[in-house]
């Protein structure tokens, strides 16, 4: 995924929840999660934005009334562009 392609700001509030983690390749995975029914509304908005933009993501639908954006793998500079669009 460029980073050019990344919106620079969430189509609305920000997830519930970021996780970074490692992957074996160098590169890092990023899910960015909503939790409920409003979740699933917020995640649409995210993911309507993202499919815009050109971003490559996978939708995954949690235990427990979650919704999470999966980004990656993505590089460092990647990751922070990403966490700057997602923390405002």
């Amino acid at each position: 995924m460029p980073v050019e392609t990344l919106p620079a700001h969430p189509p609305g509030p920000t997830a519930d929840k970021l996780s970074i983690w490692p992957l074996e390749s160098g590169r890092y995975g990023l899910d960015a999660t909503f939790q409920g029914r409003s979740g699933f509304h917020l995640v649409e908005a995210h993911e309507a934005a993202l499919k815009r933009a050109g971003v490559r993501f996978k939708l995954v639908q949690e235990l427990g009334g979650g919704w999470t954006l999966r980004f990656g793998p993505l590089s460092a500079a990647e990751v922070s562009v990403a966490l700057e669009s997602y923390v405002h």
